[in-house]
């Protein structure tokens, strides 16, 4: 039996995975795995080598994103509930510009794949949340583009109308701005 598909769910945006793996809770608490190298690769088609792990500890209803990288990541939430959204940005996508939004945290403890070249960003739901993701190449400045959290262009469905969201972020770029052949 092959377990990838057991844990592994597609999303309407190819290449976007929710992995969805057991959680085994007892009187002390739980333990899950949220990267098994092997399934998650032979999903994939391709080897998924992490350069970098990142943490992020961010207070209720702050907004991080929407960065679009050219690296490949993989997110879970250890700590709090977030939503989570994908934007695809790939050039050549027929879902550019469509978003998956998906909750993540204590209360859904899963890991979303998101593919190099789609946007990532999330909203903090919880008091507080620890983001997690491990990412396939160093962060740099100026390798990520920034889109503008709030762009009619996206018209995602945040689950605040009033998200906390840093200065540089409020001075991220629409869509058509970054993307304009897409919009001809």
């Amino acid at each position: 039996m092959d377990q990838t598909n057991d844990f592994i769910k597609e999303t309407k945006l190819a290449g976007v995975f929710v992995i969805e793996r057991p959680t085994f809770d007892d009187p002390r608490g739980f333990f899950r795995e949220f990267y098994r190298k092997n399934d998650l690769e032979n999903r994939l088609g391709f080897e998924f080598n992490p350069a970098q792990a990142n943490h992020s500890h961010s207070s209720k209803n702050t907004l991080r994103g929407i960065h679009v990288a050219p690296w490949h990541k993989l997110v879970t939430v250890a700590n709090g509930e977030v939503q989570q959204i994908v934007v695809d940005f790939r050039k050549d996508s027929p879902t550019f510009g469509q978003y998956e939004s998906i909750i993540m945290g204590e209360k859904n403890r899963n890991a979303v794949f998101v593919p190099a070249g789609c946007g990532n960003a999330f909203l903090v739901t919880s008091e507080q949340a620890d983001y997690i993701y491990l990412a396939t190449d160093y962060w740099e400045p100026g390798k990520e583009l920034y889109a503008i959290y709030n762009d009619p262009n996206l018209n995602i469905e945040w689950l605040s109308k009033t998200p906390l969201v840093s200065e540089k972020d409020l001075q991220n770029k629409p869509v058509k701005e970054l993307f304009p052949d897409q919009f001809k």
